[in-house]
């Protein structure tokens, strides 16, 4: 696992999403989640970032929703 606190998940995320158009964002914002988990940072601090933006919260949501399906082979709602 790499050592990456939500803080430095924060101020990377900071550093890059002013570039992005708001219309791409959540798309960024889910692969950006993706690569960190990727990469080995820690679920609960994954998690944890999801406060600092609106977007990132949304694809953590997302991205764990499709965890959950994929490990289960079916989502909550079936």
């Amino acid at each position: 696992m790499i050592d990456f606190t939500h803080e430095d998940i924060e101020r990377l995320w900071n550093s890059v999403v002013h570039y992005v158009p708001e219309r791409q964002k959540l798309d960024m914002a889910i692969d950006f989640i993706k690569s960190l988990e990727d990469i080995g940072v820690e679920h609960d601090e994954l998690k944890a970032s999801a406060e600092y933006d609106p977007k990132l919260e949304e694809a953590i949501n997302t991205v764990f929703e499709e965890e959950e399906v994929d490990e289960d082979g079916y989502s909550e709602e079936e």
